[in-house]
């Protein structure tokens, strides 16, 4: 008995010295991708600058509930050798921005060194199980992103759709108030302005809707041709990183009020339900 426990006790650490030495170095890549990122969006437009500063914050956020069990001690007792290297993975990641990264990294590092006498300095592990637990740790990472992407897609489109629907419904008690209203009157200057928000926040819907369904779809059907998961995942994580807001694709192209006012209602109406789908 006891020398199964010490086999098990062995395979642990092994596990742990693996999971920690790969944690070092995604932490260290994921911190480079996200300073690229940056320096992309920053050189691209101020917009994109402020999209990538927004979702950052809320990655920060994350990583800061996702550290604060390190401190507990029921953590340490049920945490994997995975679930620890994904956890310091995130300290080392955000440890040159985040003051609280560094602290959770530390209180890590002692944890490690008194429970299993493991020094995340020099952890060691075989290099090819390390580097199998880096590639799998940065897949997991990137098929997160890309779920995440896609939600935000698509909560952003209902939003925009639900706009739009207002924007109508104002347009069109707009049209019945100017029905009898001169041109130039401030009655008809209403309604084409809420026509333009209807048109405008429906075709930035579109593209939102179109970018979560058409990865979901992608996706699908690689899967369906035998390809592995593994290379699903990375490719739409590349998809992901090279997509532009959807503000990009209908910048320099507003839409325009027109007269025939039956004729916007309807096809608003159907384009709503194409969208809805």
């Amino acid at each position: 008995m006891a020398d199964e426990s010490d086999g098990i006790s062995e395979a642990f650490e092994g596990q742990l010295r693996v999971a920690v030495t790969a944690a070092g170095r995604v932490g260290e890549i994921v911190a480079r991708q996200r300073e690229e990122a940056a320096r992309r969006a920053q050189a691209e437009s101020q917009q994109q600058a402020r999209e990538l500063a927004s979702r950052l914050a809320a990655e920060r956020q994350s990583a800061r509930v996702e550290l604060s069990g390190v401190y507990r001690n029921d953590w340490w007792e049920r945490a994997t050798p995975e679930q620890i290297g994904t956890t310091l993975a995130t300290a080392r990641a955000w440890g040159n921005e985040d003051p609280e990264a560094v602290r959770a990294e530390a209180h890590m590092r002692d944890e490690l060194r008194t429970r299993y006498g493991v020094d995340v300095a020099q952890a060691g592990g075989d290099p090819q199980a390390v580097q199998a637990a880096v590639d799998a740790e940065l897949l997991r990472r990137q098929s997160e992103t890309e779920r995440q992407r896609g939600t935000g897609d698509e909560a952003e489109a209902a939003l925009l759709m639900r706009e739009a629907d207002r924007a109508d419904r104002q347009a069109e008690a707009a049209d019945e108030r100017a029905e009898n209203a001169p041109e130039g009157s401030e009655e008809r200057i209403q309604a084409q302005l809420h026509e333009r928000a209807a048109g405008s926040a429906r075709a930035e819907a579109g593209p939102k809707y179109d970018s979560a369904q058409r990865r979901e779809s992608d996706a699908n059907q690689l899967k369906a041709k035998g390809i592995d998961k593994e290379a699903v995942a990375a490719k739409m994580h590349a998809d992901v990183g090279n997509a532009k807001p959807a503000t990009e694709a209908v910048k320099g192209s507003p839409a325009t009020a027109t007269k025939a006012k039956p004729a916007r209602s309807a096809a608003a109406r159907v384009q709503r339900s194409e969208l809805g789908r």
